[in-house]
């Protein structure tokens, strides 16, 4: 027990590696069976969250409804697949525009899970960077991190904070559509067996099909 105890965070990073490879594994069989494959239809968990663009104004899900939904859960002080895929939806916001449904049918939610550090000051830096045009694409957090952590896993999405706060967790798009269903998951920066602009292209084909 002793030992258990002694690697407790060892033994938890592990597992959620290795849940993390089969769920990766699952989702890289959907894409590759089908572009625009939605096999989830289940009710995403409610929020409402303060938009750091807009003087901590409240916005919930439910307000944006009618609209699809590209929500990402991310950390700014992320080291690697967070600033990726953050480039990825960039480009997603870019293809959205150019098939005129930025805004106005598809709406995009980055979603921090780390209030602590990621401050509104902190966030708007960190959208400017990717050039982030917040008239469709909304950056959110919760102040409270206990309710942060639980909505990622409200989500079905995995997310560990280690000794020394910093994250693992799910590298993933969440797709919501009109009227607030999980349809798919979309693997963002991890996935390496396509370019940026790939991924962009399969995540506006996905929007289509549902607009």
């Amino acid at each position: 027990m002793s030992f258990v105890r002694k690697h407790a965070f060892k033994i938890a990073l592990f597992a959620l590696c290795a849940l993390m490879g089969l769920y990766l594994l699952y989702v890289n069989l959907q894409e590759n069976s089908s572009s625009v494959n939605l096999p989830i239809d289940k009710p995403a968990p409610h929020f409402t969250l303060q938009n750091a663009h807009e003087d901590g104004k409240q916005v919930s899900l439910e307000e944006s409804n009618g609209k699809v939904r590209l929500i990402y859960f991310y950390w700014a002080s992320c080291p690697d697949v967070c600033p990726a895929t953050t480039f990825i939806l960039s480009k997603v916001q870019d293809k959205l525009k150019e098939e005129k449904l930025f805004g106005t049918k598809a709406e995009i939610l980055s979603v921090s899970f780390d209030p602590e550090r990621d401050t509104p000051e902190k966030i708007q830096a960190f959208a400017t960077k990717f050039q982030a045009d917040t008239t469709g694409w909304k950056f959110l957090r919760n102040p409270n991190a206990a309710a942060s952590e639980k909505l990622v896993k409200d989500y079905g999405l995995m997310l560990i904070k280690d000794e020394n706060n910093n994250y693992s967790h799910n590298d993933v798009i969440t797709v919501v559509d009109k009227k607030g269903n999980i349809r798919k998951y979309i693997t963002g920066g991890m996935d390496t067996k396509k370019t940026p602009d790939e991924i962009a292209a399969s995540i506006v084909e996905t929007v289509k099909a549902l607009d």
